[in-house]
């Protein structure tokens, strides 16, 4: 099983093309490191 720690950038990009659906395609387990967690689900004061 392929493992991957994945940043924020390839999370924000593939979910803004509607498609996360490809690391799960590519790799059999996601890391996804607390920090990025938070930078990815803050949400923005507009």
């Amino acid at each position: 099983m392929r493992r991957v720690i994945v940043n924020s950038t390839p999370l924000i990009v593939l979910c803004k093309i509607n498609r996360l659906d490809i690391l799960k395609e590519l790799y059999g387990e996601i890391i996804i490191p607390q920090a990025v967690f938070a930078e990815v689900t803050a949400k923005e004061d507009t």
